[in-house]
């Protein structure tokens, strides 16, 4: 059955809207969409329905607005040299990553884990008062951040795979994830990062349960397609019978095997 979909990363919210990732960014930042309201990651799918009517006032809000124009030698250099001196005194994300010998993705994180504290001016830049406090934590983010901004669950498997000998799929980790065996450290474009040190940290244990589990999943469940050749129908037939009598699919879209045949019985006129 085609799955609805209930959450949006950033990317997938700008493309779903039909603008720019670095609109939807910029957007945010002004206060013009509002903050993800899914472990302050993922916009909601009844929050994200509240945006499309107000694309063309967002967009309009973002472009630059025109200054007025000056006569003589103030024209071409009174604004600039305001905003120059502005950027100046403050620092913005690239800037202070390298100011204090970081990576962009190390200071997010370090943001988000309050190791670094939020921007300190109107323009959501960090002052240059501000910033000179800072190289004393180095130290300590490094520590708890790490130097590598982790692993995507197909990558994760992969490691995974190599370290323990075992066939270990993507779903596994996903399923470790879900029972708490795993936890993500960060994410990329809304989809979850994992530490290479808490895979190796695992339990072989852990990992060949999670592998089993998949395998007797698939074993007990069925696809569409499956399911819709057991029954004699068309897979449409069975998708929409499905949904209207309150089964859904399980884990990779599948149904369980057991209660595909009851469709049948419930689909048949009394």
């Amino acid at each position: 059955m085609s799955q609805n979909r209930t959450d949006f990363g950033p990317v997938q919210l700008a493309r779903w809207l039909g603008i720019e990732e670095s609109q939807l960014r910029r957007a945010q930042n002004r206060g013009l969409v509002p903050p993800p309201d899914i472990d302050d990651k993922r916009w909601s799918y009844d929050l994200a329905r509240t945006l499309p009517d107000r694309v063309e006032e967002i967009v309009a809000a973002l472009e630059p607005k025109q200054e007025p124009v000056v006569s003589g030698a103030d024209s071409r250099s009174a604004v600039p040299r305001a905003r120059g001196a502005q950027r100046g005194q403050s620092f913005g994300p690239v800037q202070l990553s390298r100011y204090l010998g970081l990576k962009t993705w190390q200071l997010r994180r370090a943001q988000e884990r309050g190791l670094v504290p939020e921007p300190d001016t109107e323009q959501k830049r960090w002052s240059k008062e501000l910033a000179k406090t800072l190289p004393d934590r180095v130290e300590e983010i490094l520590a708890v951040i790490g130097d590598h901004p982790g692993l995507g669950s197909e990558k994760s498997a992969e490691h995974l795979a190599q370290r323990t000998g075992l066939e270990v799929e993507r779903a596994d980790i996903q399923l470790l994830a879900e029972r708490g065996l795993l936890c993500p450290v960060g994410d990329y474009r809304g989809w979850p990062l994992y530490a290479v040190e808490d895979l190796d940290a695992l339990d072989p244990a852990d990992v060949t349960a999670a592998i089993s589990d998949r395998h007797a999943w698939i074993e007990a469940s069925l696809n569409s397609e499956e399911a819709a050749q057991v029954l004699g129908w068309s897979v449409g037939k069975f998708e929409v019978t499905a949904e209207r009598s309150g089964l859904p699919p399980g884990r990779f879209g599948r149904y369980a095997r057991r209660d595909v045949p009851r469709l049948a019985e419930e689909s048949t006129p009394q």
